[in-house]
């Protein structure tokens, strides 16, 4: 039998260790924020969370910051990736490209807006979904970015610095900026699995020290873990290419950067297949794990080459700043972010290629007792638009923000889901196809500011408050059956909805010595309600505001000069009216229709309800230790215990249709219990100008539960990575080794079975990473 327990993963990771320290990577302040001097120790990174240039061990806030060589070393470049090396951080993929779940410090999500706020350059480009078939919360292609100085991965309620979307937290990209001196720098990667990489960036000045600008590109290819057996398609493959551009001016008292890019992502459909849960009593939990997971059984439709995600992405920033003098400033940040994609996925997940069942009156063909072939298409189109203005004032022992900030977010789903067959003229194509359209429409206007004081030599007080007003209105045609192509696709549902927040904050901090400090913190997030745009009852479209207060004790600092770099945190969060996805059985169904959606002419659908609460206990440490020159030592935990308190609703598969439940003591889905990393690092000079460099890492999470009704269970995982090579000060080579003993436990899985009723009981399991290898290379000059 197959051990998955905590003690393993420790023991693992003893051996082999993980990645990034909470704490922060062993580099100088120089190559992590030029603009900012190294301190006493010369191992901090700079970071800017509260929107001003702080020390990471001085910031009372717990972050995980990731170097600019350490997204070089490891090739960074997606949010996933971020995920793998920040325990508590959880970035979940399901049936298609834009079917994700981002969760963080128990605060997880299975469909609606994200918990975590996506920013770049200080804009908010997090995505959004309407999409009740499958889920997830939009599409990110924010995360192919290029020429980055830092991530900064920021716990907690953060809204009053990152606005609407950091619920549970934030993940920042920072860009490099124009450089006035010529250079530029070249990075690639090869690799199996058809991995080819390679980046470029120039800069230098324009016009003498006042203008300077840069040039960035970037190409990414991916074939893919798995092949699809029918027609060879590479599932989950990837081709991402970009090209960007950014000015900096700085003038007198002005400072302005002002950037411009462009990616084009290619994501073919996820490597996955439906199994039958071998247990459907109403208390057995189906575990999945290694021993069950079936590569073979791996694949999708073979007839056409499923698109997966085709996106373009056009992102615009304005960031400017003005010394007013006298200790005041004035800072504004504009910008622009458009995603349109179009999605295609196999949508009834089997292998089949031609259509059968009962032919009924007109034409029709009932194809679902039998083989359908099923196709689910969406053209999106996403625009933000948003505006902050900051004015601040900073003196030795007092710091004062106040702002304002609108933002305005259009975005558009037109539906060409079809069933092969069920009408003649109903093909792969999208000919005859007339496509159903949903709308959500936000409109946000913030105020903020925020009040930070040494009151007393050591300790720092820190007041923040942020008042939200938004309007949601959401528009979609709910009238259509798309099994048979039959019905209105005219709009028939409109809703707005207004919701009011006050956000407040405050901070202790107090320095013990002049390396370590001790904080606690109080804060409030908010995440709005919406709709549900399926056919669901009319009462059952509009969903409730959720709200969590957590509350923070935490340690930072420095032992022995370099020796010892640590942190640790506790915290509670109580987490009210909880916005949870659930199912509803269509007329389509052998369990429908059910009374929530007596006119749904799907099999079924999903929606969100609002749980009454939930609640997670948590802690966090990360420890550097650098015993010699040659040698370092990472250690990362994250423990969080993630359950409902008080959630009555109705009971999904295998329970009968209608019967109600209290759910209160499950665990939140998609959230381990324990999750940590750590890794061994040797690098020794081998000549006056280069060293040798040896890093062996690895990482573990417990068990998590798929769902809400805790019915299914991902086993606990352990993976381990290597990398080698060699460094001087402008160049790296490197060869690399990820998931070094091919661990193939899945790390998604969703019910899936009303989608395909011959499998009423199905699983939908996402097929996980191979093992992959590689070299990796990058010169400055």
């Amino acid at each position: 039998m197959r051990k998955s327990n905590l003690v393993q993963g420790v023991a693992a990771i003893a051996i082999v260790a993980g990645f990034t320290p909470v704490a922060a990577q062993a580099q100088t302040a120089e190559e992590t924020a030029p603009q900012a001097s190294a301190n006493d120790a010369g191992d901090d990174i700079v970071v800017t969370a509260r929107r001003r240039t702080e020390s990471l061990t001085d910031v009372p806030i717990a972050i995980t910051a990731l170097s600019s060589e350490t997204i070089q070393d490891r090739g960074l470049a997606s949010v996933d990736a971020v995920a793998q090396l920040t325990p508590g951080l959880q970035f979940d993929k399901g049936a298609s490209p834009a079917d994700i779940r981002p969760s963080l410090r128990g605060i997880s999500l299975i469909e609606g807006r994200s918990n975590v706020a996506i920013i770049v350059d200080g804009i908010d480009v997090t995505g959004v979904s309407l999409n009740t078939t499958v889920g997830g919360s939009g599409s990110q292609t924010a995360a192919a970015l290029m020429d980055l100085e830092r991530i900064e991965v920021v716990k907690g309620p953060q809204t009053v610095y990152f606005g609407r979307s950091a619920f549970a937290g934030a993940i920042q990209f920072i860009s490099k900026n124009p450089e006035f001196t010529t250079g530029g720098s070249v990075s690639g990667a090869v690799g199996n699995y058809d991995r080819r990489e390679l980046a470029a960036h120039i800069t230098g000045p324009v016009i003498g020290d006042t203008v300077a600008a840069k040039l960035s590109a970037t190409y990414r290819n991916f074939g893919g873990f798995y092949n699809n057996p029918g027609n060879h398609q590479g599932l989950g493959a990837s081709e991402v290419w970009g090209v960007g551009g950014s000015v900096l001016v700085e003038s007198g008292p002005f400072e302005g950067k002002f950037s411009l890019n462009y990616v084009d992502e290619h994501v073919t459909p996820s490597a996955a297949y439906v199994i039958e849960r071998p247990d459907i009593s109403l208390t057995g939990v189906n575990v999945i794990d290694e021993d069950l997971f079936d590569p073979s059984q791996v694949g999708i439709s073979s007839h056409m080459d499923y698109k997966g995600n085709v996106s373009e992405t056009w992102r615009g920033i304005a960031n400017m700043s003005l010394d007013l003098g006298g200790g005041l400033s004035l800072a504004s940040v504009t910008g622009i972010n458009k995603v349109g994609s179009t999605i295609q996925f196999d949508f009834d997940t089997k292998r089949d290629n031609v259509p059968s069942g009962t032919a009924l009156p007109g034409g029709l063909l009932n194809c679902l007792p039998g083989v359908c072939v099923g196709i689910a298409e969406f053209d999106t189109d996403l625009q933000q638009l948003s505006q902050e203005l900051r004015l601040s004032y900073d003196s030795d022992n007092l710091r004062l923000l106040i702002g304002g900030y609108i933002f305005d977010e259009n975005y558009e789903e037109l539906d060409y889901t079809r069933f092969i067959g069920s009408q003649a003229f109903v093909t792969e194509t999208r000919d005859g196809i007339t496509p159903r359209p949903s709308r959500l429409n936000t409109n946000t206007y913030s105020v903020f500011g925020s009040v930070d004081a040494d009151v007393l030599p050591g300790l720092t007080l820190t007041g923040e408050l942020r008042f939200n007003h938004e309007i949601i209105r959401a528009e979609a045609a709910t009238g259509f059956n798309i099994l048979f192509q039959t019905g209105s696709t005219d709009i028939t549902f409109r809703g707005k909805e207004t919701f009011d927040s006050w956000l407040p904050r405050v901070n202790a901090k107090l320095a013990i010595t002049d390396d370590i400090n001790l904080y606690g913190s109080i804060a409030k997030g908010a995440k709005p309600g919406g709709f549900n745009v399926g056919q669901v009852r009319d009462e059952l479209r509009p969903f409730g505001q959720e709200t969590v207060w957590t509350y923070e004790l935490g340690t930072k600092g420095r032992i022995g000069g370099r020796l010892i770099s640590f942190d640790a945190s506790f915290y509670y969060s109580d987490w009210r009216d909880v916005q949870v996805t659930t199912i509803c059985y269509g007329t389509a169904s052998p369990f429908g229709p059910e009374a929530q959606c007596p006119d749904a002419t799907a099999v079924s659908l999903n929606y969100i309800i609002n749980a009454d609460k939930a609640e997670v206990k948590g802690a966090e440490i990360g420890v550097v230790v650098r015993p010699a020159d040659a040698l370092t030592l990472t250690f990362n935990y994250a423990y969080a215990d993630s359950t409902f308190v008080d959630f009555a609703a109705r009971d999904v598969y295998p329970a009968p249709a209608g019967t109600d439940r209290q759910f209160g003591g499950n665990r939140m889905p998609l959230v381990p219990k324990h999750s940590l990393s750590g890794s061994i690092r040797v690098e020794q000079p081998v000549t006056s100008d280069a060293s040798a460099f040896v890093e062996l890492s690895g990482r573990y999470r417990s068990s998590r539960y798929a769902r809400f009704d805790n019915r299914v269970m991902l086993a606990s995982k352990t993976v381990a990575d290597a990398q080698f090579g060699f460094k001087g000060d402008d160049w790296t080579a490197l060869f690399f080794v990820d998931n070094i003993f091919n661990e193939l436990t899945p790390d998604f899985a969703r019910y899936y079975g009303n989608f395909n009723p011959s499998r009423p009981n199905g699983e939908f399991i996402a097929a996980p990473a191979k093992r992959a290898f590689g070299l990796r290379f990058s010169k400055d000059f």
